[in-house]
């Protein structure tokens, strides 16, 4: 069968993880111009990807199944393969880099130890190249994908969106490793794992941080900036009792255009205040004064004195006059 041929013309602000996928990833150490080319990757198959995302609703008797992998790739040989074209000019986007470093980089995706796939027979896992036959002239980068590989990829039944300019602007590639890391939390937003936990569930080797000040200064403070200033969604952490306690947060929604997250009891604050801001109709200053109020009660304390005491009717400056006629009591 002729090979399918696969472009990356497009500009989609975000590219979809499978779980699988994910998982490969965030044990992997690539390096950012590896997730550049992946990301790109990602965004020529996200077309593709959207036949494999679950449908919530049931499907009715006369709609289209959802496509199975066996359908999708049926008639392919077990050398079958995707052709990818990417131009050099993709992978500078934002960044200035050289072409020779692109080309060590296509080398060691083709490596077979940079990539391994579960293997079912054995229980365990076995190394695949990622990608098969590099090469390059002075414009553009070709390569293929193995059937293989290309079913980890787009099997999107759960999957996580990521911004697609993230390893174009990171300083660290540990930013993208980590950030798919947490997503596995997002919807508790909650996460506690001890040192060791975190490590291993990165498979960040135990001696590369021997001291937990390096890992935090080395590792979490770097992407924790990346991702507060290039990505929708950040994190917050704190480490007490042997445990961390790592908060995610929406870095758009925040009040105030460079807040930083310091503590949960920060982020409960962000969260109120962004309600009441709509609910009672505050203005910016009428919002700093609430802030103080809060980080000099503390969170806890002032909304368990406050619930439900004040007047629903009451907007704005009088709003905040009453609240602090009440506390006065």
């Amino acid at each position: 069968m002729k090979p399918k041929q696969v472009y990356t013309s497009n500009r989609r602000k975000k590219v979809l993880f499978s779980n699988d996928f994910r998982e490969v990833i965030v044990c992997q150490d690539s390096t950012i111009i590896e997730q550049r080319i992946l990301i790109l990757i990602l965004t020529a198959v996200k077309f593709e990807q959207n036949n494999f995302i679950s449908k919530r609703k049931q499907i009715k008797k006369d709609e289209t199944k959802q496509l199975s992998f066996d359908d999708y790739f049926d008639g392919w040989a077990n050398q079958g393969y995707t052709e990818f074209n990417i131009s050099f000019s993709e992978l500078k986007e934002f960044k200035k880099i050289k072409n020779s470093t692109i080309q060590t980089a296509l080398v060691n995706m083709s490596n077979i130890n940079w990539f391994r796939l579960r293997d079912e027979s054995i229980n365990g896992y076995k190394a695949v190249p990622f990608i098969i036959d590099p090469r390059w002239n002075s414009r553009n980068i070709f390569f293929k994908i193995d059937v293989a590989v290309m079913k980890h990829i787009l099997n999107v039944s759960q999957y996580f969106e990521i911004r697609k300019e993230l390893p174009f602007v990171a300083s660290t590639p540990n930013t993208l490793k980590f950030l798919l890391w947490i997503l596995k939390f997002s919807k508790s937003q909650i996460i506690k794992k001890s040192f060791k936990q975190v490590l291993n569930e990165m498979c960040i080797p135990q001696e590369r941080y021997s001291y937990r000040s390096w890992f935090e200064r080395d590792f979490l403070n770097p992407v924790k900036a990346d991702l507060d200033s290039k990505n929708d969604i950040s994190f917050n952490y704190s480490y007490s009792n042997g445990e961390y306690t790592v908060v995610l947060y929406y870095t758009k929604k925040g009040v105030g255009q460079d807040e930083k997250f310091i503590s949960l009891n920060d982020l409960q604050i962000d969260r109120t205040l962004k309600y009441q801001k709509r609910r009672r109709m505050l203005n910016d200053f009428n919002v700093r004064t609430l802030r103080k109020l809060y980080e000099v009660k503390g969170y806890d304390e002032l909304t368990l004195k406050i619930r439900r005491k004040i007047d629903p009717s009451l907007l704005g400056d009088e709003y905040i006059k009453t609240l602090f006629k009440f506390l006065e009591k």
